[in-house]
């Protein structure tokens, strides 16, 4: 087994060991080592990566026995017998921040709004905590994230120990362990106490500032945070984008949420008159379509591809014609190398929309469908819209 030197040391980077098993796991050459500072992914956190002599650990895992396995970029020597690992110490001090704040926001959400973590995710650039609950104000989230970084001010101990299931009872835990027998302890000084079995910061000031994210609704509530050099990147580059929405708007920075307000109002205003400007221009095209139709028995037909018109454009104009008695209208337009198809008719023509457009669609590799007086469908190449226009008009003829 394995003797894992993190327990007793997050902050080791070096070490020496002795090569025990070599092996292949997912193609990758493996090694398992008779002690070792690399740390597997478990427990929600990241693996460590690094080197063996000089040799590049891409993972790390837990074998199904509990050892530890050492995934490499390329085989060791077959001479080592011993070797030196070296930590990625950047990345393994940015996951001793992430997890040692998650016990801090754990602990807050739990004391201030009685709330269970009810799981973790640690990722590359943010971190997530799942709560029992069904939703959480912003004044909420404000308060836990300053009771938080009130803990990391007071930059208490955390200790990690191990101790028997006879002494779990005097342990105030947050969480009952999933474990038995000996259980590791990581203790936040009057604070916290959870069974882990991650690497965590010697004390809470190296793990702030703690700057919680956002929320959303997944099953209860997700709140995505932030720790300690991430949660300092994470405010640069939003100072940095404030900046820039406020240069660009030609204000403070200050002023920009009012300002943005008061902008989004007018154009949700000009929007509307816009639509209302489109729907009178549609109802003189339908009206000059209607006029200039031809005549096919006894109805108006408007076969036409209008590349100007967007679908919902489309539909609105189908509307207008159909609107009148004894008119069949086939239309299409085309964005993006796919075209649409709407083919109507007035409630007094007897024809089958739906019918129509069954027929001739999949002719041109599309497919839709829809009632006797309308039908729409697409997946068409746009370069064959009139094709299917004039295929549809001699259906009809």
């Amino acid at each position: 087994m394995t003797t894992r030197l993190y327990y007793d040391d997050a902050y080791l980077t070096t070490f020496t060991a002795a090569v025990t098993e070599r092996l292949t796991v997912d193609g990758h050459p493996a090694v398992r080592l008779d002690r070792s500072a690399f740390y597997p992914t478990s427990g929600g956190q990241q693996h460590d990566t690094g080197t063996l002599d000089g040799v590049a650990v891409v993972d790390v895992r837990v074998a199904a026995d509990g050892g530890v396995l050492h995934l490499l970029a390329a085989p060791l020597p077959a001479e080592a017998a011993e070797v030196t690992g070296l930590i990625d110490w950047p990345r393994r001090f940015d996951h001793m921040q992430q997890h040692s704040g998650q016990h801090l926001l754990s602990q807050a959400f739990y004391r201030l709004l009685g709330l269970e973590t009810v799981s973790v995710h640690f990722g590359d650039e943010l971190c997530t905590l799942d709560l029992a609950a069904d939703s959480l104000a912003p004044a909420d989230l404000a308060q836990v994230e300053r009771y938080a970084n009130e803990i990391v001010w007071e930059d208490r101990a955390i200790r990690a120990y191990a101790v028997s299931d006879a002494d779990l009872s005097t342990i105030p835990l947050r969480r009952a362990p999933q474990v038995t027998g000996k259980i590791r302890i990581v203790e936040i000084d009057g604070f916290d106490w959870s069974a882990c079995g991650g690497t965590h910061v010697a004390r809470t000031g190296s793990s702030g500032p703690i700057a919680l994210l956002r929320m959303e609704r997944n099953k209860g509530s997700r709140v995505y945070f932030v720790c300690g050099a991430r949660a300092v990147d994470d405010a640069r580059r939003r100072r940095q984008l404030l900046g820039e929405a406020a240069g660009l708007l030609d204000t403070a920075v200050e002023e920009v949420p009012a300002l943005l307000a008061a902008r989004q109002a007018r154009l949700k205003e000009q929007e509307e008159r816009l639509r209302g400007l489109q729907a009178e221009l549609l109802g003189y095209r339908a009206q000059r379509l209607f006029d200039e139709a031809e005549t096919v028995g006894a109805v108006r037909l408007v076969a036409q591809v209008l590349a100007d018109l967007d679908p919902s454009g489309l539909k609105s104009l189908a509307a207008a014609l159909v609107a009148h008695p004894g008119v069949v209208a086939l239309l299409a337009c085309g964005a993006e190398g796919k075209g649409t198809a709407i083919f109507a008719r007035s409630g007094d023509v007897e024809l089958h929309a739906g019918q129509l457009l069954r027929a001739v669609l999949p002719r041109f590799g599309g497919n839709g469908g829809g009632r006797p007086d309308f039908a729409q469908g697409g997946g068409v190449d746009s370069g064959r819209l009139v094709e299917l226009i004039e295929t549809a008009r001699g259906l009809i003829g």
